[in-house]
């Protein structure tokens, strides 16, 4: 009871605080803003359970909608629980401004459905969902609600809502003294949140407060929010139970023993089954290396990869047989039979957990759940870690998947003994597109055919893109994908050659007709032979973005077009080269004639996974540069 009184007073505390603002006060701080959250505060209190270190989270939030159109847009709100974090308590309303009063409306009606994250087929995360109803402008919505965590091995940590304005926010954490915690404050090197710490008694309260903060702008090309959003990461350390103190996440070893007790019983019984798949794929082969493949391309042929997320079932995988037997399995379950197999075939093979670019966390630094969501399979061959990922059935053994690349790996060498690796990053010079265009220009414009070369991961994404597509469906990919010089681009007969599926080359080939493009002044013709401006708006505003640039891969596009002089015309005017190379990226741009053909090339190199705003002046020299330059003609003038 005494608990509950408290909150009772710390809700009125909150929304008196949030009300201190008037509305008018509000609106003439966030002028642009259709909606703002007045209120974002959320109580984490930690206790120990008999089971072990356990919290209840309490969260008081209110909203208020400043704008007169499309009020009712911000009605629907939603709430994430599973069987980890269940939801105990919710109440909410909404305050409709009625002349100097507010007129309070009572949300009757909840609805929680099962709601499985991107690419899972099932997994325990479920949706409580509701509408604010009366929502119009200065209305503010209000809700309250609590949330149970069982187990402290899941803690999540703290973030504002993205891209949403806030006027004031509050982060408490409240530890009795037989818990010991860490915190991280990541992306805060200006000190957007104000802490505070106050010890009592029996615990430690810390705080972390933010007023008035403005909305980051979205962009597409961005990583995920964690490597730029300020936000806070506290886990157990140690907790004290019958009078003993038991470590919990204060090493690597300790999350790496939680994480162990989910494979300790895996794949401990030989299945007969298995082996004879295993025997038959590596008769009479005898290199490591080719056996390893061999088993890792049966994978990714044979068992398809379908998501679960269910409970502890998030965590542990299945036996390499069962996974055999149904052919289907998760992401833990491919490190499962992947592993299994190699065994089998005597390479050493090891489970192994990553996380995915979307983390940007490190073992090293951050040794808990939240830096890894996935799993892989680790082999030890020639003296070289190779990494095989069973979820992407266009993965080579030599190019493991973009979203792994550069990340750490913890891969289990026995029930003691772990080793921490990074997958490395793959160069520039193994993804590549290579476009030959050959123009001729014509009484309405220009036609041609262009022969385009992908490799690497673009080959990759070629691949993964035809995979289900009818004739139609291949006809448009295509068309998109070799369209260039302007809108009125026709696309003629075309031919997609699968040079090497295992390898992931293909070729796309395709005739074309550009009417309107080059335009003819008395003696001379005058043609931009930029028909595709590689790095055309690429400038990065710095006044504006304070976000980074995420590129999936390092790359290499060269592109050449490749212009037949017109017979009785001869070469009046070639725009200048331009070659430019520093950290970020390589530029080489020139132009030749050669045999009565002009030949334009562009030649573009990625060198940097995430541009970040540090970066942003020296990758804009080039960029400003290149600018003009696409707006250069060739001319050819009649002899």
């Amino acid at each position: 009871m005494k608990q509950r009184i408290k909150w009772l007073l710390y809700t009125l505390f909150i929304h008196s605080m949030a009300t201190a603002q008037t509305t008018e006060e509000i609106v003439k701080d966030f002028p642009s803003e259709e909606f703002v959250y007045t209120s974002y505060n959320r109580e984490i209190r930690l206790f120990v359970s008999d089971a072990g270190p356990a919290s209840e989270m309490k969260n008081t939030v209110e909203m208020m909608v400043l704008s007169d159109k499309n009020a009712s847009r911000y009605s629907r709100y939603s709430i994430f629980h599973s069987s980890y974090d269940t939801l105990t308590e919710l109440s909410a309303y909404t305050k409709i401004p009625s002349g100097n009063k507010y007129k309070t409306l009572k949300v009757t009606d909840t609805k929680t459905i099962r709601n499985p994250g991107d690419n899972v087929f099932y997994d325990d995360l479920h949706e409580t969902v509701f509408d604010f109803p009366g929502l119009v402008q200065h209305a503010i919505a209000h809700v309250d609600y609590t949330q149970y965590n069982k187990d402290a091995h899941l803690l999540s940590f703290f973030y504002l809502p993205s891209y949403v304005a806030i006027v004031n926010a509050t982060f408490t954490l409240i530890v009795p003294n037989d818990i010991k915690i860490n915190y991280l404050v990541k992306n805060d090197p200006g000190n957007f949140f104000t802490f505070s710490e106050e010890k009592k008694k029996k615990e430690t309260i810390y705080k972390w407060t933010v007023k008035n903060a403005k909305p980051v702008e979205y962009y597409s090309n961005a990583p995920n929010y964690r490597y730029f959003m300020p936000h806070i990461i506290f886990y157990v350390t140690a907790y004290t139970q019958n009078n003993k103190e038991e470590p919990f996440f204060n090493s690597i070893e300790n999350l790496y023993k939680w994480n162990y007790s989910f494979i300790k019983d895996l794949n401990t019984v030989p299945d007969p089954e298995l082996k004879k798949i295993v025997d038959s794929l590596i008769n009479g082969i005898t290199e490591e290396k080719t056996k390893a493949i061999k088993i890792y391309q049966w994978v990714q042929n044979h068992v398809r990869y379908v998501a679960f997320e269910n409970g502890l079932e998030g965590f542990r995988p299945r036996q390499a047989k069962e996974i055999c037997a149904k052919r289907y399995g998760d992401c833990k379950d491919m490190s499962s039979i992947i592993t299994q197999m190699m065994r089998m075939a005597g390479i050493k093979a090891y489970y192994t957990w990553i996380g995915t670019r979307t983390l940007p966390y490190t073992y090293t630094e951050t040794p808990l759940p939240i830096v890894d969501n996935h799993m892989i399979s680790t082999a030890w061959i020639n003296d070289t870690w190779m990494f095989f990922d069973g979820t992407d059935p266009n993965a080579t053994y030599d190019m493991p998947p973009e979203m792994i690349q550069g990340k750490q790996a913890l891969v289990s060498i026995d029930e003691n003994q772990y080793k921490i690796l990074t997958v490395p990053v793959q160069p520039a010079e193994k993804s590549t597109i290579t476009d030959s265009t050959f123009i001729n220009i014509s009484e309405t414009g220009i036609n041609g055919y262009e022969s385009v070369s992908y490799d690497g991961y673009f080959g990759k994404d070629v691949y993964s893109s035809l995979l289900y597509r009818d004739e139609n469906s291949a006809k448009e990919y295509v068309n998109k994908r070799m369209s260039k010089g302007s809108n009125k681009f026709i696309l003629g007969k075309y031919n997609i050659n699968k040079v090497s599926p295992e390898n992931n080359i293909a070729v796309i080939s395709a005739d074309f007709n550009i009417p309107g493009y080059s335009k003819k002044a008395g003696n001379e013709y005058y043609i931009n032979l930029n028909l595709e401006k590689l790095l055309e708006n690429t400038v990065i505003d710095t006044a504006k973005r304070k976000v980074p640039i995420e590129n999936f891969f390092l790359y290499s596009l060269n592109q050449y077009h490749i212009l037949n002089i017109p017979d009785g015309y001869q070469v009046s005017y070639l725009p200048a080269n331009y070659r430019f190379e520093n950290d970020l990226v390589q530029i080489n741009m020139y132009y030749k004639t050669e045999n009565r053909k002009v030949i334009a090339a562009q030649e573009v190199k990625i060198k940097k996974l995430l541009v970040m705003p540090s970066d942003f002046a020296e990758w804009n020299k080039p960029m400003k540069a290149l600018q003009s330059y696409y707006k250069e003609v060739v001319v050819l003038e009649k002899k």
